[in-house]
């Protein structure tokens, strides 16, 4: 069963989760077939869009992953406790002042050293709550590990 594009372009940032994970569990062995694979690129760009969007309308999709917080003062390992339209939301120590720019850094499995990074910008922070803002207007190669990034902490969150 094939959504049509469109259909997907209507969706709210849970329904391309649940989407994607779909898609993932009809992951063959050898990848995905041509209609999924095409299916599977266009959700991921539409969540990147929500995820990108300063909208306030939708509500975050929850989630519970850490990811290492960096800034030029600090470095902490902190909870991304929310996906949503703008960026992530982020629970854990630190002070931060809005308007600072961070790298989240999450890795993608247990022996990747690297993992993914992306850059964002301290939108809101009252305590150990923050929304961190991924809509600066990132270069292409940026904007592929965003997507990576996001569609990870999609994956993490419907794997818990």
């Amino acid at each position: 069963m094939h959504t049509e594009h469109a259909e997907i372009e209507k969706m709210t940032l849970v329904q391309l989760a649940d989407l994607l994970e779909d898609l993932d569990g009809r992951r063959t062995p050898v990848g995905w077939v041509p209609e999924d694979a095409v299916e599977r690129a266009t959700v991921e760009r539409c969540i990147l869009a929500l995820v990108a969007a300063e909208r306030t309308d939708e509500r975050p999709l929850p989630c519970d992953l850490e990811v290492k917080l960096r800034s030029k003062e600090q470095l902490v390992t902190a909870r991304v406790v929310g996906i949503g339209a703008g960026g992530v939301r982020i629970t854990g120590p630190g002070r931060w002042v809005v308007g600072t720019h961070v790298e989240m850094q999450v890795r993608a499995t247990e022996s990747d050293e690297l993992g993914l990074r992306v850059r964002g910008v301290i939108r809101e922070g009252e305590g150990d709550r923050l929304r961190i803002s991924v809509a600066e207007q990132p270069s292409e190669g940026h904007e592929r590990r965003l997507r990576r990034f996001v569609v990870e902490l999609i994956r993490r969150r419907n794997a818990s």
